[in-house]
């Protein structure tokens, strides 16, 4: 098969087409033809060596967690996927190449109203997003939550589902036309962070009292303010410190302590025994199109580096999808 392969970490070119044998499903796996790999800014972390778990890998190594295609076998003790099923799902392989074993617990059918495409964006940031409101944020109908980067692959997710449920949905964005995009993604109110005051906006829309939980994408730039914009005893979600970000920052501690602010980390990595009730849940909000697909770019496998080159710009609207 051929597969985009990494033989030394680096800059987005160290990324080569290259052929390899097929992968073979081992147990509770699908091997999947893909017809479309997400790119997701954790790929470009392990692509480069920053990632803690890049030394773990061995080269040469084939990126990609995410992936959609149609299942080709299964492997032993795999009863809920058969051949030719349309499938979406987290990849134990590399998703940059023809074929990828996909996890079967982290795997769902596609349904119909969507295309590849459209399904190899889903899998990390629909989950991402879902397990940051619904399982850390424990977000409630009529509460007022405020999504940073809202026009990024989590972030537009992450606006479908908080209206889905009901939230006030308040975002930042860099541009008018970021803000735009969130707005007809449902978002109620977008700030661009780099003209307003999104803190002193937040704590005016909520008449001083604050928003009810934030999601967090740039935690090294953002966190101070979060505990300014969030109300006692309100909630931050951490997913990331921002991509091609510095991963650490400072902290003014009295804010934080003296709102009790609950501050909760997560890792999609960690959330294994939640995906059978998120797959069921996010099923149903697929199928009643109340979520869509949000692809910005669509580039082709043998062009992966340029995918890497264009996600660290942060230029893209929603998610970059590589075309296999």
């Amino acid at each position: 098969m051929k597969a985009i392969q990494v033989n030394s970490f680096g800059d987005p070119d160290v990324m080569k087409l290259g052929e390899m044998d097929d992968p073979i499903p081992s147990e509770g796996e699908i091997l999947v033809k893909v017809r479309g790999a997400g790119v997701n800014p954790v790929d470009t972390t392990f692509r480069s060596g920053a990632h803690p778990l890049s030394k773990g890998l061995e080269l040469p190594w084939v990126p990609g967690i995410d992936a959609a295609g149609e299942v080709v076998s299964v492997g032993e003790g795999v009863e809920n996927f058969k051949e030719g099923d349309r499938v979406f799902g987290s990849s134990t392989s590399g998703s940059y190449a023809e074929l990828s074993l996909l996890s079967a617990h982290r795997s769902a059918i596609l349904p119909d109203n969507f295309d590849f495409i459209q399904g190899a964006s889903f899998p990390c940031v629909l989950y991402t997003a879902y397990y940051a409101l619904v399982y850390k944020a424990s977000i409630k109908p009529g509460e007022t939550i405020l999504i940073h980067g809202g026009a990024g692959g989590v972030g537009s997710m992450a606006i479908q589902i908080a209206k889905a449920t009901g939230a006030t949905v308040i975002s930042t964005v860099s541009s008018q036309e970021k803000a735009e995009f969130c707005k007809n993604l449902g978002a109620d109110i977008v700030f661009n962070y780099k003209e307003e005051d999104w803190v002193s906006e937040c704590l005016k829309e909520t008449s001083g009292r604050g928003v009810d939980s934030i999601i967090e994408m740039v935690a090294s730039e953002n966190f101070d303010l979060d505990c300014q914009a969030v109300k006692k005893f309100g909630t931050i979600v951490l997913l990331g410190s921002g991509t091609g970000k510095n991963p650490s920052g400072t902290v003014t501690y009295p804010p934080f302590y003296s709102k009790d602010i609950d501050v909760r980390g997560m890792s999609l990595f960690n959330s294994d025994c939640f995906f059978s009730s998120m797959t069921d849940q996010l099923e149903v909000l697929l199928r009643n199109e109340k979520i869509c697909s949000v692809v910005g770019e669509i580039v082709d496998l043998a062009d992966a580096p340029r995918s890497h080159e264009i996600l660290m710009t942060g230029s893209v609207f929603g998610k970059i999808v590589l075309s296999v």
